[in-house]
């Protein structure tokens, strides 16, 4: 007889039978208060739904008062926290427990690690890191670490998004969302680290429209990372709902070619593919 585990029951809500997941991050209120371009939550949060994302991630107060009450996308809270009104806004600490995300009813728990701060940030960051991963594994909740690493340090962006997504996976994250400066870096994060990978979608603005971030995150998902979580793109976008259904749909490869079975074929790292 299988036994399912609770967390197993938990992440069959974040992750289609193709083993991919499309998450929308929408936390980023705490840190940037409206210059984020988070408004209205509710209204988001509906769009985010209705476009079939697996799963969104908020603070406790938005899933408290907005998350809308449905059976689709996966419910996923945020305890990390800290703002820009604070010089070293990238130093995260513990705003809530996973006790408090499970009262909410989240599917998951999601918590930022950002390295290279400086000794004592660091041993702070993988202390609490540490404890949540503990709580999660009793309340058997899913664990979605976010890595990032300070600029500057004495690696390449790559080797240092590589370092800390291996962080994150021994200290029991069930998933790692990146930063991914590169393909290369892309398809070494979903071979090596054990853990399904989530690349972030990363900084609007630039000059680049949503077009050409649809093409970038379908290089990114050649590559073979487990599906992409996303921010701005979506939430800044005129139609967070269409937003949402074209990166959810380019995610689990709908509208694609199949197997002739109905399933779509998974596609194969290949830089020359036009």
């Amino acid at each position: 007889m299988t036994i399912i585990s609770g967390k197993d029951r938990r992440l069959g809500r974040l992750f289609g039978p193709d083993g991919r997941t499309f998450l929308v991050a929408a936390d980023h209120g705490v840190t940037t208060g409206f210059d984020s371009g988070l408004g209205d939550m509710a209204p988001l949060l509906r769009a985010v739904a209705d476009g079939g994302a697996d799963g969104v991630v908020v603070h406790r107060g938005t899933a408290k008062r907005h998350a809308p009450v449905q059976r689709r996308t996966a419910l996923l809270v945020h305890l990390s926290g800290s703002t820009n009104l604070s010089p070293a806004g990238d130093v995260k600490t513990a705003v809530c427990s996973v006790e408090s995300a499970v009262a909410l009813g989240a599917d998951a728990i999601s918590v930022h690690v950002t390295l290279g701060c400086g000794a004592a940030d660091d041993r702070a960051a993988l202390a609490d890191l540490g404890a949540v991963s503990s709580d999660c594994e009793r309340f058997g909740m899913p664990l979605l670490v976010m890595t990032y690493v300070r600029p500057g340090g004495p690696r390449s962006a790559g080797a240092a998004a590589l370092h800390a997504a291996r962080v994150a996976a021994e200290m029991g994250a069930d998933i790692v969302k990146a930063t991914s400066p590169d393909l290369e870096t892309s398809h070494a994060l979903a071979t090596m680290i054990g853990v399904p990978v989530v690349v972030a979608g990363g900084e609007t603005g630039q000059g680049a429209t949503f077009e050409d971030f649809l093409e970038t995150a379908r290089q990114t998902l050649l590559t073979g990372v487990a599906g992409l979580c996303v921010g701005r793109w979506v939430f800044t976008h005129a139609d967070p709902a269409a937003a949402t259904r074209a990166l959810r749909d380019l995610v689990h490869c709908t509208g694609s070619s199949t197997d002739g079975h109905g399933t779509a074929t998974p596609s194969s790292f290949d830089l020359t593919r036009p």
